[in-house]
């Protein structure tokens, strides 16, 4: 037969039989970073949802059967879930669970069997294997953060900046996770995603194939299919259905086409707290009660509109909002999980034009997303703890009590303390707390989340061997210790950063101190000194979590 389709899981994708290359003629690795981020925020929300995840149809070709199988389409989605398997391998502390991961990406037993020490599931083109080997597919090879971090900055090549990229995007995302979570993701990844692997004998035959799955249409998306179920409920004449599908087209304008089926997903979560079926079916119970179709339609959802555009975007101009609660928002856009948004959203359709609320909720909101991002590991007890806040605001005169969700314990606010007295080397983590921490310093303002900063390590975290850094940095404790941590960092531009590097300290304040002053308030501190030492960054470090807790009333 010239076409054969299976349904397979991942784990069948990437079984022990599977021999896939890359035409040497294809394209190299093109996805940026807004791909991979969807791929693994979309992953993750099936995970947390308990559902099951297609990921489309693969092609590709194999010629009598034997001997490797050419991909025609599918590459970016095999090469990016190749590198999430890899990430998961390497920060699995169970070495059983590293050793079933990494049989998904390479075998070596059965690498023997064809004369190597490795057989590979999936080869890349001939420039970039050898890169995808040594930094994705070979163990442990994504534990290397620095290297990989600077190889995407500036990759031997466009295409290995952007699989470097992609590492960074899934160790971000996957090294916030618990330990015992990650391992309930690997299980759901490789079980309960799956492809459409087709499998043609003939290259003119999988062009066919290729065009036919490309270019037949984009298919519906769930507010697409909500759309029309709200519109048959609601009763709508013929008038009415299209002055309503005229503000539905002008609300996914002004969101954007994913933006608005994430702004339906709150709505989800909002109305619905366990989340826990189709997103659609769950929607339209939930509106039932709350007033009906018209009521949601003509009512609710503007304001849920403005309220997403408000919290996600930064544009308040249809919520009347005091500078404090804009203050606290634009902070919030910054943090690293998004379950804050149900709880911000929510607060902002009923009480928008309550500015003193607004300034109170924001301000412990502000407190509690930071506290469970970087003291909470595990995302689910984080999506809990905003579903608490949630119930409190359906209860009058509840949110604000001292036992509130929304309010911190004494043991929560003595282990965000310690914490920030640690290491941070997951790059979104700390470049946010940076940004946060920074609009605390005097004459500090808060920073937009696309704002062009970057994270520079005033102690580079590899001096040069020879260097005057080691006259003060000599022992490799005191590196370990202080290179990742809050009081060894700044703020700069990409610019700045680039042309800072591996210079001197002294060569780093002319650039830090170039105009007078620094590009952000972060490095106010750091005019007039002369040396750099581990006593300075301990002491820096604690100055600025002072100013912190000074902000949020630790």
């Amino acid at each position: 037969m010239a076409i054969a389709a299976e349904v397979q899981r991942i784990r069948d994708v990437f079984s022990a039989t599977t021999d896939i290359r890359v035409p040497p003629f294809q394209r190299s690795y093109a996805w940026e970073d807004e791909e991979t981020e969807i791929l693994i925020k979309d992953l993750l929300d099936a995970f947390r949802h308990n559902t099951v995840y297609f990921l489309g149809a693969i092609v590709v070709i194999r010629p009598r059967n034997r001997g490797p199988s050419d991909v025609v389409d599918g590459q970016q989605r095999l090469t990016t879930l190749t590198i999430i398997l890899a990430v998961l391998r390497d920060l699995s502390p169970s070495t059983d669970e590293q050793a079933l991961i990494h049989t998904m990406i390479g075998h070596e037993t059965m690498g023997m069997m064809f004369g190597g020490g490795h057989r590979w599931r999936i080869t890349l083109n001939t420039a970039d294997t050898p890169f995808f080997r040594e930094n994705v597919q070979e163990r442990k090879a994504t534990r290397r953060q620095e290297n990989i971090r600077a190889l995407a900055n500036g990759g031997v090549s466009e295409s290995q900046s952007r699989l470097a990229a992609a590492v960074n995007q899934m160790y971000d995302y996957l090294s916030d996770m618990a330990d015992e979570e990650r391992s309930r993701f690997a299980q759901w990844l490789l079980d309960e995603v799956t492809m459409v692997r087709v499998r043609v004998s003939e290259y003119s035959v999988a062009y066919k194939v290729f065009q036919s799955l490309n270019h037949r249409g984009k298919p519906l998306s769930d507010h697409d299919i909500l759309k029309s179920a709200l519109f048959e409920r609601a009763g709508f004449s013929v008038e009415e259905a299209r002055e309503q599908a005229e503000r539905w087209n002008t609300y996914t304008l002004r969101l954007g086409d994913r933006g608005f089926g994430d702004m339906l997903k709150q709505v989800r979560s909002i109305y619905d707290r366990e989340s826990a079926g189709d997103m659609v079916t769950d929607l339209i119970a939930a509106i039932i009660p709350r007033g009906g179709f018209r009521t949601f339609l003509g009512e609710q959802l503007p304001r849920f509109v403005n309220a997403y555009d408000a919290v996600v975007n930064g544009n308040t101009g249809g919520n009347n909002l005091g500078p404090e609660a804009l203050r606290r928002i634009c902070y919030l856009r910054s943090v690293h999980h998004e379950s804050w948004r149900a709880p911000a959203i929510a607060f902002l359709v009923d009480h928008a034009h309550s500015t003193e609320q607004a300034d109170r909720f924001f301000w412990a909101l502000d407190r509690l997303a930071y506290t469970l991002q970087y003291s909470v590991k595990d995302r689910e007890y984080r999506h809990k703890r905003y579903r608490r806040v949630l119930d409190a605001m359906d209860k009058p005169g509840v949110l604000f009590d001292s036992d509130s969700p929304l309010d911190l314990t004494g043991r929560e606010k003595s282990d965000l303390i310690e914490r920030l007295r640690g290491r941070f080397p997951n790059f979104k983590q700390r470049r946010a707390l940076l940004m946060r921490i920074s609009a605390s310093a005097e004459g500090g303002i808060a920073l937009d989340p696309k704002t062009d900063c970057t994270v520079e390590h005033i102690l580079p975290r590899t001096p040069s061997k020879g260097s005057e850094w080691y006259e003060e940095w000599s022992k490799a404790r005191d590196r370990e210790e202080l290179t990742e941590c809050i009081g060894n960092f700044t703020l700069l531009t990409h610019a700045e950063n680039q042309e800072a590097d591996r210079k001197s300290f002294n060569d780093k304040l002319a650039i830090y101190f170039r105009s007078g002053e620094p590009s952000y308030a972060y490095s106010n501190d750091l005019k007039n000194r002369t040396r750099w030492t581990p006593e300075d960054v301990r002491v820096r470090r604690d100055a600025l979590i002072q100013r912190l807790a000074q902000d949020w009333g630790l």
